[in-house]
């Protein structure tokens, strides 16, 4: 904010900046730069839908959550903004309007098919309807 207000160098910020630059490039270079999750496997999906309690709306919401979550392969914002409006039951799947996203700065939005799942506990569909 100084510098755009017109006093550059107030404070003097240039050797930290340089300091943290350094500093982010030896975390790079030693292999501690920022790592990437590992992904989630149908595995572990199931073992996690195991631990809700399906006789109990919150169980239920909470599958529906895990499933959609990783057939989105959305974010974490994405996933919590969707209104129950946002999906739609067509014939082969799911259809849910993602209305804003990291990548859509314009908020375009998109809309993404999700297809029925083989297995009863991981089916986008069945979550869906219970």
């Amino acid at each position: 904010m100084h510098r755009l207000s017109g006093h550059a160098g107030q404070p003097g910020t240039e050797a930290a900046r340089l300091a943290l630059r350094a500093h982010k490039r030896r975390r790079a270079t030693a292999g501690n730069g920022r790592r990437q999750a590992p992904p989630l496997t149908i595995p572990d999906l199931r073992a996690m839908i195991d631990a809700c309690d399906l006789t109990s709306v919150t169980g239920l919401r909470d599958r529906l959550m895990l499933v959609l979550g990783l057939a989105l392969m959305g974010r974490r914002s994405e996933l919590v903004a969707l209104h129950r409006a946002d999906v739609r039951e067509v014939p082969d799947g799911l259809e849910v309007r993602i209305g804003t996203s990291k990548t859509d700065k314009n908020s375009a939005g998109q809309t993404v098919a999700i297809p029925r799942g083989s297995h009863p506990l991981t089916d986008p569909v069945a979550a869906w309807r219970d």
